[in-house]
């Protein structure tokens, strides 16, 4: 809970104030855990069902069966967001699955790209490094630790990883697109973590009239592409203003800003046809 931004968290379905006695006890918590991080809109957790549905996912990868309900998860949600009395943030779930199933959800800590980032683009860094189980979301202090250095030492808003033959597969937090000859690359999924955005970039890129395809672009052939972005959680669509030295014009790029669009349609649809829900 290093990442914690409130004053409640919700553990094993009770709502618990964070006292330094409770903070204390609930970081003691040991073991590996399987996480979703929700963004929260105008009091509606962004394609909450698919959040659902890949946390049970990742448990399933590891042997573990996910002992919360649908509804159970989502009351945790609610009853945090009326005591915390927040409409606009991010709410992270943890399983602790090598803990008897410890559970929590609690208000993290989280960074909307400015206008100017979202405008002209964020520099991002290369990082040599593959993950176990790319298609597991589960906490890996390791791995943590090193994109918090190389991130550290470049100055970076976000470090993309090559794995071991130069090819380039996600964000460290994020899942990265190509722009190359009017169509839109990004690695194949078995190699990344299936992003929640991820999906809906793609819907949006298909309603946008582009067409995706899910192929590598190797580190020696990014100045032959004509942009790139990035998409999260919290980013949504986010184009990459460079690469290490190479720079990009990717903030200028009509594919990126027709995806953009299209993707913000899709945000706004969905929370309308769940506000009464929440």
């Amino acid at each position: 809970m290093d990442d914690n931004a409130g004053k409640y968290v919700v553990h094993n379905g009770i709502l618990r104030e964070c006292t330094d006695k409770v903070s204390c006890e609930l970081t003691q918590i040991e073991g590996r855990a399987a996480y979703e991080v929700i963004r929260i809109i105008d009091g509606v957790p962004l394609f909450f069902e698919d959040h659902y549905d890949r946390l049970t996912e990742t448990l399933n990868a590891v042997g573990i069966r996910l002992n919360m309900s649908f509804a159970q998860l989502c009351e945790n949600i609610r009853m945090l967001l009326e005591k915390s009395r927040s409409e606009n943030c991010n709410v992270k779930i943890s399983v602790f699955y090598e803990t008897e199933n410890q559970q929590l959800a609690y208000i993290s800590k989280s960074y909307y790209p400015t206008v100017e980032e979202t405008d002209a683009g964020v520099n991002t860094g290369l990082l040599q490094i593959e993950r176990d189980n790319p298609n597991a979301k589960i906490i890996n202090r390791s791995y943590k630790e090193a994109v918090a250095k190389k991130i550290a030492e470049g100055g970076f808003f976000e470090v993309l990883l090559a794995d071991s033959k130069g090819r380039l597969t996600e964000g460290s937090k994020s899942n990265l697109f190509f722009i190359k000859d009017g169509r839109v690359l990004t690695a194949p999924g078995e190699y990344v973590l299936r992003g929640i955005t991820r999906k809906y970039v793609f819907e949006a890129c298909r309603n946008a009239g582009f067409e995706v395809k899910e192929q590598f672009v190797a580190a020696d052939e990014i100045g032959q592409t004509e942009g790139a972005f990035l998409s999260g959680t919290s980013i949504k669509v986010l184009p990459i203003k460079a690469i290490d030295s190479l720079n990009l014009n990717s903030s200028a790029n009509q594919v990126i800003a027709a995806v953009r669009r299209e993707y913000d349609k899709l945000l706004e649809k969905y929370i309308e046809n769940h506000v009464k829900i929440w």
